[in-house]
């Protein structure tokens, strides 16, 4: 098994059916240096290339373990095409165990392509849109809660009625996950940059809380191997209908500062202006309560119990149709 330090994006050149370890980043101004890890396995043939990105929150543990496994045991004479993945994202915050990088402070899914010559995070984003996602047939962003949060089974596309964003949503039916979402279009994050090179695009969200359960990982395996089917990587072929309706989100937040308690449960379904959460000040007086804003199913729950005012508390989903299905 080889390894590589800024490997070139030329899959071509690369003996088919073997697996490649390499590292791409850049020198801090200390002397140190940041390495991205990646995996790249070469199946019988170079094209379609997916490319798999986790990691990109330091606190999001579910898609780097699932990575890490991935890279065991993924195929490559069983692969047509080439499949690319990058586990630790954003060492800097993977390090700190924090989303951000302690040495900006700057949410790297908000800051996508990057600057060459930026800060830190700036310029991981740059490496990780120039040399390992740029000409990829398809990407995938994995993503979890945090560690203050909790989160359903998510796979989403970005919100757009191209050609491009029917094939990003197709690949996030293939997916499989319990809920179909579309995210709302968002320029600097990953997926968004995708689309806006023409590049497919799913984006995963799954469990939360710093941590990476069972379950949860062999959730993100499972949907993986279902796009490589999808794009025919792998046998057997998958037949992906596109659905009908889509999950969409919107923040409810937190009106004062103090102790959180939470009314409702992950996945439960709420009508408008039911109580979803109190907050309690110090003495045990209820300073705030949270409604729900209309009818909806919680998607996203804070499980850190200390808040303050404006933080995020739950994601309130509903169904609206889709703008890439198209009936027959």
């Amino acid at each position: 098994m080889a390894q590589q330090q800024n490997p070139s994006c030329d899959i071509d050149r690369f003996e088919r059916e073997t697996v490649q370890r390499a590292t791409v980043g850049f020198p801090l101004t200390d002397g140190s240096r940041v390495e991205i890890p990646l995996t790249r396995i070469f199946g019988q043939c170079p094209q379609p290339r997916v490319v798999i990105v986790a990691g990109v929150h330091g606190d999001e543990l579910v898609g780097p373990q699932a990575l890490v496994e991935l890279a065991q045991e993924l195929p490559p004479n069983e692969l047509r095409g080439t499949v690319v993945l990058v586990p630790r994202a954003n060492p800097l915050a993977f390090a700190a165990g924090r989303r951000k990088a302690p040495d900006d402070n700057l949410d790297l899914n908000r800051i996508f392509p990057g600057k060459k010559g930026g800060t830190a995070s700036e310029r991981i984003a740059h490496v990780l849109t120039q040399q390992v996602t740029d000409g990829a047939d398809l990407v995938i962003d994995l993503h979890s809660a945090g560690r203050e949060g909790d989160l359903v089974p998510l796979s989403g596309f970005r919100e757009a009625r191209d050609d491009c964003a029917r094939r990003s949503a197709l690949a996030a039916a293939a997916f499989g996950l319990e809920y179909d979402w579309m995210m709302r279009w968002s320029p600097g994050t990953l997926s968004t940059w995708a689309n806006q090179q023409g590049i497919p695009a799913v984006g995963c969200e799954v469990g939360g809380r710093a941590m990476a359960e069972r379950e949860e990982i062999d959730l993100y395996k499972g949907g993986i191997h279902r796009c490589l089917r999808h794009l025919g990587l792998l046998d057997p072929p998958l037949e992906v209908t596109m659905p009908p309706k889509v999950w969409t989100q919107e923040y409810v937040t937190a009106p004062c500062g103090g102790l959180l308690e939470v009314l409702v449960t992950l996945g439960q379904e709420v009508e408008g202006g039911e109580s979803l959460a109190r907050v309690r000040d110090l003495w045990g007086t209820v300073c705030g309560e949270i409604s729900a804003p209309r009818d909806g199913a919680i998607l996203y729950t804070r499980v850190q119990q200390s808040v303050q005012a404006g933080e995020n508390v739950f994601w309130l989903g509903r169904q609206e149709d889709n703008p890439c299905y198209e009936p027959a």
